[in-house]
């Protein structure tokens, strides 16, 4: 279960699908993919939600497919033997929590209090779906009602994410990834319109690691000409965050590197896991900054002799 939960979190985003027509099951999933997501929620709310799993892990086998709105033990076994990886549940029914513990399936149940998070830890579970989120208080909601159980649980925020509040969601410690229906909703399917579905995967992504440029060390190593660029951007750019971003010399014995090159992102341990899933190398330990309390992760790479550093906002 916990691969799972490494991929849950690895992927960062869970796009919530319906699908009416089978026909349309693997073309959604391409689009996703095409868009950076490589996760699917199929609710099991239509006649073919099953064969849809199926068809898409049958196209795409590495592909995080779960099943939600999962109500009964028959449809556990039917989305276990589709190929769900995991369950998803509108609210907390002790009968599915516990057919699924015995059977070994992951399940994230839906709770919205906190009466709910204590049956949830009284069963063992580490992961479960704040529904409806935004109707129940939004991340401000989520945090308070988390507040007591520290470091004993997580959650899939869904219901009213939006790229307006997703980047709220995701800088949230207690949350592990989020759910969205925005990015390929029902009407969109329907008009078989799956470029926009890639178009707002892309968008998607972006909001949810929100990476951006921090800052910039050159190499001057003496050079006046290196010198006088960085004292011209310095100059230029108005610095955003007071001690995150910075226009300096570098101080680095090593001649050959030409500088350091700082990238911000939303949550340091999904951006990192992100980059190795894009077959981007980075050093495994996070290392503190200097006379910082921000951790960072360095690139192993050296692109164009620049040590890339990716910290968290």
């Amino acid at each position: 279960m916990q691969d799972i939960l490494n991929a849950i979190e690895a992927a960062g985003i869970f796009p919530v699908v319906e699908i009416d027509r089978l026909e349309d099951a693997v073309p959604v999933a391409e689009a996703l993919r095409k868009g950076g997501i490589a996760a699917m929620e199929i609710t099991l709310r239509t006649p073919c939600a099953c064969d849809a799993i199926h068809a898409v892990r049958k196209a795409f086998p590495e592909m995080m497919v779960g099943a939600g709105t999962v109500l009964t033990p028959d449809q556990v076994e039917q989305a276990r033997d589709a190929g769900a990886g995991y369950m998803v549940s509108p609210g907390y029914n002790p009968r599915i929590v516990r057919y699924c513990l015995d059977a070994g399936i992951l399940i994230i149940p839906g709770i919205d209090s906190p009466s709910g998070i204590e049956l949830a830890i009284e069963a063992g579970l580490s992961v479960l779906k704040f529904f409806p989120a935004q109707f129940s208080g939004g991340i401000d909601g989520l945090k308070s009602m988390a507040a007591p159980f520290k470091n004993r649980i997580r959650f899939l925020p869904l219901g009213g994410i939006t790229p307006e509040n997703i980047s709220d969601y995701v800088r949230c410690g207690e949350v592990l990834a989020v759910g969205g229906t925005w990015i390929a909703k029902n009407e969109i399917i329907r008009e078989g319109d799956f470029s926009r579905i890639t178009q707002n995967a892309r968008e998607a992504m972006a909001l949810l690691h929100g990476f951006e440029f921090s800052g910039l060390e050159l190499n001057v190593c003496g050079k006046n000409q290196d010198a006088d660029l960085l004292d011209t951007l310095s100059r230029v750019f108005t610095l955003p965050r007071s001690g995150l971003t910075a226009l300096r010399a570098l101080e680095d014995g090593d001649s050959n590197l030409s500088g350091k090159i700082r990238i911000a992102c939303n949550n340091i341990k999904r951006g990192a896991m992100w980059l190795k899933n894009q077959s981007i190398q980075a050093d495994t330990e996070l290392v503190e900054l200097e006379s910082k309390d921000e951790t960072s992760v360095v690139l192993a790479g050296r692109p164009g002799g620049f040590r890339i550093q990716l910290i968290e906002k």
